[in-house]
């Protein structure tokens, strides 16, 4: 190998130079497990001192190694390139992105000396015969990320039958948050138009109901019994209207023509305020109204008002006696954050990817229906917002929940009131 390296070197930089650094950097040395890498390592520090020296083939050879190992670098996909012996010898830039280890820290160290979990899930692809695994989950930070893997087997270059590996990892994180919205959104969009049915069928006999209830209530007044009956039956026919026109609002919700105009959230929230006020329930919850008078959005006033009466609803139910639920706003420079905070105990982790599927309800049967959230999500999406979900909002008494709920800042008329 030496000889065959200073006949190379000797046809391109001429027999003397070749000879100087063979013999200064090429000494003999016994064989061993590691030479491959240690070679290699060596190589490519000599070439980086030698490499003004360079002219003619090798400048160009010189200079095409180093446009493939800056692609390498570069790539937008994690590399890493081990040795028969998993030796690292290269650990790109999307790798040090995604790990959050430095390549000076791995490269040229074996791969079981990385920390966990990164160790654990290259090691075990390693050792699996599948060249591929897709969307493979790791939980990381408190986080879950989707990764692809690849591998590859590569002779070494110095060691023609030694076999070392590269490894690819795909960061997929945000396409699989991107998809599951789609399937939510894809499944709103179907129960939607169920619901639109079976509130149609629903209604008919339902109307038919209250009218055959309210004429015995009227024809049978001098009997009281009757009479409590029928006022029971127009009671649960009312209810039952309710949940009907729930349904509808919830169906229709995606191809609403809602108006796009100047709104106050203060404005807002103080008349979602006012109106659960007149309804008393068998505990006192104190609401305040913390919104900036000079936080305005667009949209549609009603059907944001809609939504803010669902949270203070939801709010007001899931609070002791006693407690406060508190309404306040945050601008940033495009959108303005609605923000709803209770007293409660919170939301259980276990059904906090069900809060907005319709019918869905930890209310007792009977005191929820289900849609409030779901009609909340429909309104926020078309109006091409985003709510999210804090859940406990205090995390040193761990109780209390924080709806988030972001909409589009209307810049001139905040700039009109400052």
């Amino acid at each position: 190998m030496r000889d065959r390296i200073e006949a190379n070197l000797s046809g391109l930089m001429g027999p003397s130079v070749a000879q100087d650094m063979v013999e200064t950097f090429l000494p003999y040395k016994a064989g061993g497990e590691n030479y491959v890498t240690e070679d290699i390592h060596f190589i490519e520090s000599r070439l980086e001192d030698y490499h003004s020296r360079l002219t003619g083939l090798a400048a160009e050879l010189d200079a095409l190694r180093r446009y493939h190992r800056q692609t390498l670098q570069e790539l937008p996909m994690g590399v890493c390139s081990l040795a028969k012996d998993q030796e690292i010898l290269m650990w790109n830039k999307a790798m040090e992105e995604l790990t959050g280890i430095a390549a000076q820290r791995v490269v040229g160290s074996r791969l079981s000396t990385i920390a966990d979990p990164w160790k654990e899930l290259l090691q075990g692809f390693i050792n699996l015969p599948d060249e591929h695994l897709h969307k493979q989950h790791l939980a990381l930070d408190g986080q879950t990320r989707w990764l692809n893997l690849h591998k590859a087997a590569i002779d070494e270059p110095l060691a023609p039958g030694n076999s070392g590996l590269v490894l690819l990892v795909e960061d997929l994180t945000e396409t699989q948050m991107l998809e599951d919205k789609l399937v939510h959104s894809e499944r709103l969009a179907s129960i939607g138009r169920l619901a639109a049915g079976v509130a149609h069928e629903i209604g008919n006999p339902i109307t038919g109901i209250a009218c055959l209830a309210q004429n015995l209530r009227e024809e049978r007044e001098e009997d009281s019994e009757l009479k409590e009956i029928s006022g029971q039956i127009l009671e649960q026919t009312k209810r039952v209207s309710r949940i009907v026109q729930s349904l509808m609002s919830f169906a229709h919700a995606g191809s609403h023509q809602h108006s796009d105009e100047p709104v106050c959230l203060a404005e807002v929230a103080q008349d979602a305020i006012g109106l659960l006020a007149l309804n008393r329930r068998n505990f006192e919850v104190q609401f305040y109204n913390l919104c900036d008078p000079d936080h305005w959005v667009v949209g549609d006033p009603q059907r944001l008002a809609q939504v803010l009466i669902n949270l203070l609803s939801n709010a007001r139910d899931a609070s002791p006696p006693g407690s406060a639920v508190r309404v306040k706003s945050e601008a940033g420079e495009h959108t303005v954050d609605l923000i709803v905070e209770d007293e409660g105990s919170g939301i259980p982790k276990n059904i906090m990817d069900r809060l907005f599927e319709p019918f869905f309800t930890t209310k007792d049967p009977g005191e929820g229906t289900g849609l409030g959230l779901a009609l909340v999500y429909s309104i926020v999406e078309e109006h091409y917002g985003q709510i999210t979900i804090d859940s406990p909002a205090d995390v040193q008494s761990q109780r209390g929940t924080r709806i988030r709920v972001t909409l589009p800042r209307h810049v001139e008329a905040t700039s009109a009131v400052n």
